[in-house]
């Protein structure tokens, strides 16, 4: 390292060095040294909190020159493979490429607050910002992630946040060469989660009676056996079947949002035949001679020939239905005035 600065210094009057040539080779040394420190000590001006591990959302923060960055996690999230940051540059930096730096660390000491401004930390990358006004980085919180790099955003290696629940980023100046407002400047740092493109179905069976009788689950034609906790799916519209001998066959669509639980209570039907009566309210109802409440819903009814009998004030009518194991009958009668003009 010493050698390489010696160098540096004793060609820094040659013409073949610029001054911004000088500047550049001054902060590739400062990356190499940085790198290889095993652990530092350092101030900042300010910390910011990024605080997801009580709500996984987007957190937008205004850094200075000198400052950090702490995005602490959730301890577990199903949905959350990651985040991304948004860096938003001043213009008046537009000139000053390599002069602002950026790094992540961690074994962060103490733990970060809004108090804090010393810190000890080991770094596990550095870079400088781009002469641009914007730059957005992608951080996975898996080595095996589904996370695709674009050209419109860096990812970063997993090592920045391996075993550690907190993402420790920090700006700093990398050299004197700054301009003479930089105490003045904002860096906006927006974070936002980067959530996998699926969610839970939670499903409840109702059963009519206290005795469960074999049923058979199945989600988008597949057979599903662990259907009594909650099932993970790709976000979009998915075809539930639950078929039995003992019950009706019932059939659901649901939609899966992103990140989000879908519950669904399906009521299990008897395969009993039952009929569904339609009627003016006025109407008294009779199956096999005897009164029914048609009003409440569907009545369960034996198999074979039933007649069903309509009785409003004088007038009266009757259906022979002839049921059967699994179906559902609807029978209804109306009463109507029709008028008919003649020449």
């Amino acid at each position: 390292m010493s050698v390489f600065l010696n160098y540096i210094f004793l060609r820094r009057n040659s013409k073949f060095f610029s001054k911004r040539y000088i500047q550049f080779l001054f902060v590739i040394a400062y990356v190499f040294f940085a790198l290889n420190l095993n652990a530092e000590t350092f101030r900042v001006r300010q910390t910011h909190i990024a605080d997801m591990s009580k709500e996984v959302a987007t957190h937008t923060k205004y850094l200075g020159f000198n400052d950090v960055l702490a995005i602490t996690l959730p301890d577990k999230n199903q949905f959350l493979k990651g985040v991304e940051l948004e860096f938003k540059i001043p213009s008046d930096m537009l000139v000053y490429k390599h002069c602002i730096g950026f790094s992540f660390y961690k074994n962060i000491s103490p733990e970060p607050d809004e108090n804090t401004v010393d810190f000890s930390g080991k770094r596990t990358y550095i870079n400088t910002l781009p002469a641009r006004l914007s730059m957005v980085l992608q951080v996975p919180f898996a080595e095996n992630h589904s996370i695709e790099e674009t050209p419109y955003a860096t990812l970063m290696p997993y090592s920045i946040v391996e075993g550690n629940n907190t993402i420790f980023l920090r700006l700093q100046p990398i050299t004197k060469f700054l301009p003479e407002n930089i105490a003045e400047l904002i860096f906006e740092v927006s974070v936002k989660p980067l959530l996998s493109d699926e969610g839970f179905f939670d499903l409840s069976i109702i059963y009519p009676d206290k005795e469960h009788k074999g049923i058979a689950v199945f989600i988008d034609e597949k057979p599903v056996t662990n259907y009594t906790k909650p099932m993970l799916f790709p976000a979009g519209m998915h075809y539930l079947a639950i078929t039995s001998e003992h019950y009706r066959t019932e059939v659901r669509t649901f939609a899966i949002e992103q990140a989000k639980t879908t519950s669904l209570e399906v009521q299990l039907r008897d395969t009993a035949p039952s009929i569904v009566i339609t009627a003016p309210e006025n109407a008294s109802v009779f199956i096999d001679g005897t009164p029914v409440s048609w009003e409440a819903g569907p009545i369960t009814v034996s198999t074979g020939e039933h007649t069903v009998k309509f009785v409003i004030g004088d007038y009266e009518v009757s259906k022979t239905v002839t049921a059967i194991n699994g179906k559902t009958y609807n029978v209804s009668v109306s009463i109507g005035v029709q008028v008919i003009e003649t020449p």
